[in-house]
């Protein structure tokens, strides 16, 4: 399971940065394939006993960044997703990353 992985990385960077100060909100994005309850499961786990013990966390969803193959615009989406400018096909140019901390709030 790399969710435990990603959560415990999340949980020490937002540790660091905070200098230990307890941590009321958390927000995290994840990519697709994420598995959400996993990663949550994981993130109390890691947090537990720290500064981030008893925050609020919230999931967002982290889309790629895709370039339509007929006009050359660049989108926020998921892999399938049409151009929002002309419907056309896009291709992924910069995914996601798998867990990224949007905001934390002391």
């Amino acid at each position: 399971m790399h969710e435990a992985g990603l959560a415990r990385a999340a949980v020490g960077a937002i540790i660091e940065a905070s200098a230990g100060t307890p941590v009321r909100a958390v927000v995290l994005a994840a990519a697709t394939g994420v598995d959400i309850s996993s990663a949550s499961a994981a993130w109390h786990a890691a947090a537990a006993g720290t500064c981030l013990e008893a925050t609020d966390l919230t999931w967002e969803h982290a889309p790629d960044q895709l370039r339509c193959f007929a006009c050359g615009h660049e989108y926020d989406g998921a892999r399938l997703d049409p151009c929002t400018s002309c419907g056309g096909n896009g291709l992924v140019v910069a995914p996601a990353d798998e867990l990224a901390v949007v905001s934390w709030t002391t």
